[in-house]
């Protein structure tokens, strides 16, 4: 997922756990690509993750 934050690794915690931080970079994401920011992570979701948009660059990483 790094990708969609301009290759930043986002400081997220690999727990499992679905937070809020998360929440709002999957929205944030979402959003940036003209998708509903709902926090869902659907199959277009999983496709702008993997392909994400160069100017979808999130300049404050979690």
């Amino acid at each position: 997922m790094s990708n969609a934050w301009g290759g930043e690794p986002p400081k997220l915690t690999l727990d499992g756990v679905y937070d809020s931080v998360m929440l709002k970079k999957i929205e944030w994401i979402q959003s940036c690509h003209g998708l509903p920011a709902s926090g869902l992570i659907e199959d277009r979701t999983w496709q702008v993750l993997y392909h994400p948009a160069l100017d979808c660059y999130d300049p404050y990483p979690a």
